[in-house]
């Protein structure tokens, strides 16, 4: 983000509020309050929301869409030929779970789209896609409702119409419109969602559930391994209710680490016995090794023009770090750190990441000499954009406003944008788990 007149006029009532330290310290507490916690620690967040015009939502809407359509044929792809798969390099028991059978047409029901967004003139490059376990929706909701505890925020309200955006029952209704779209599908189904308990995110959850609820529909939360599965029926065993539709928000990676413990599941999906939206075929485009499939020439064979020239345009040349990888030059990585990020293959969270430009050439010769050949890709680094935010955590100098790097994330439900979970930080690697925060997003109406 660079220049928004929203977020300027925003920043103006701060500044006229001398920083507004009360509506600050009333949104912390806020959050400090909620069930929003991540890292053992309350969600944190900026006191300054990102506004979107309607012209901002329909340009954001249309990545969300052209996203959409092209990492649906990705998956497509990867279904249908053997030879396209060998370009993900997935482990066996990845690939088995990603080719069990799924009864309903929507390749990629829910996802976020995460990218760099230059304001001015409507560039972007892609940082990821995330698509197993797509999360953090009531981050953003809950900092909408910690900033609207603030003068600056009632001020801003005053002059302009704004409305925050809405996840929880919107998901709720486009996961089971995909559900009863499969032949399996029950007209009264019980819904499981299901994790690793010690690694969801249960400030979505419950508001999951509460969705669920409103529409009348039964669901409940499970982790992952505590299911049972009497070759009928994917049950609770707690007191055996059983469930006919399931909400995976547990990633393939961490599947793919407890296999054995998470059997129940992985039978029932087999079986054709339990709908689950949000298929371990989404683990192709949450895969790291997207990067390196989206610009292959396989890829460009089945792709529009129109959609080959996007992804050239937006994707970020990506490589598998190994040292029997001739597209790339191990040594020219290694001395040139700040054109360079490394991640891991298959993973989420920003766990393992590490820009080159957050370490000393020392500290980053040696990462590129213990994470070779251990599954990792290196990017092309992209310096993102920077924009001026508050932290409500400070009022020093200049009110507490700080310029971070930012970054964009779109959720799409079936295809379809539905709202926001933006970041910013002042490291590359801009996520909470490195000193970030997670911005609060209205749509302006007026």
């Amino acid at each position: 983000m660079t220049v928004n007149n929203e977020r300027l006029e925003y920043l103006q009532i701060l500044r006229s509020l001398g920083g507004d330290p009360a509506g600050k310290q009333a949104a912390v507490k806020y959050v400090e309050d909620s069930d929003c916690y991540i890292y053992g620690r309350p969600a944190p967040f900026a006191f300054v929301p990102a506004f979107y015009t309607a012209g901002e939502l329909e340009f954001m809407r249309s990545i969300v869409t052209t996203t959409h359509r092209i990492l649906g044929k990705v998956i497509r792809q990867y279904v249908a030929d053997a030879e396209y798969r060998k370009l993900f390099h997935f482990p066996a028991d990845v690939e088995r779970l990603v080719l069990l059978p799924c009864n309903y047409e929507e390749p990629l029901p829910i996802a976020r789209f995460d990218f760099f967004l230059n304001e001015e003139d409507r560039s972007f490059k892609f940082c990821e896609f995330n698509a197993d376990g797509a999360a953090a929706m009531s981050r953003t909701q809950i900092g909408c409702e910690a900033v609207e505890q603030s003068d600056t925020f009632r001020e801003f309200a005053r002059r302009h119409k704004v409305r925050s955006f809405e996840y929880f029952d919107t998901w709720a209704s486009e996961f089971l419109k995909t559900y009863h779209s499969d032949k399996n599908a029950e007209e009264n189904p019980n819904v499981l969602i299901t994790d690793f308990a010690d690694a969801v995110t249960m400030s979505d959850i419950t508001r999951y559930l509460k969705s669920f609820e409103k529409l009348g529909v039964y669901a409940r939360f499970v982790d992952i391994r505590k299911l049972a599965f009497d070759g009928e029926h994917l049950t609770d065993p707690a007191d055996g209710t059983a469930f006919h539709a399931v909400y995976r928000r547990a990633v393939t990676s961490d599947i793919a680490k407890h296999v054995s413990e998470c059997q129940a599941l992985i039978d029932a999906v087999a079986a054709e016995k339990a709908v689950i939206v949000g298929h371990f075929r989404t683990t192709v485009v949450h895969s790291k090794m997207i990067g390196v499939a989206l610009l292959d020439e396989q890829t460009k064979a089945f792709l529009t023009e129109d959609e080959w020239l996007f992804v050239q345009n937006h994707i970020l040349p990506t490589y598998r770090f190994r040292s029997d990888n001739p597209a790339i030059s191990v040594e020219e990585i290694a001395r040139d750190k700040d054109a360079w990020i490394l991640k891991p293959e298959d993973d989420y969270d920003s766990h393992g990441v590490f820009a080159g430009k957050d370490h000393t050439p020392e500290e980053w010769e040696k990462l590129t000499r213990d994470y070779l050949d251990r599954g990792y890709v290196a990017m092309v680094f992209f310096t993102p954009c920077k924009a001026e935010t508050a932290l409500p955590y400070s009022n020093d100098g200049d009110c507490g406003i700080v310029d971070w790097y930012s970054m964009t994330g779109t959720f799409s439900f079936n295809g379809t944008h539905y709202g926001f979970f933006n970041r910013m930080g002042a490291e590359g690697v801009i996520s909470e788990s490195h000193g970030g925060v997670s911005i609060p997003a209205y749509e302006v109406l007026s």
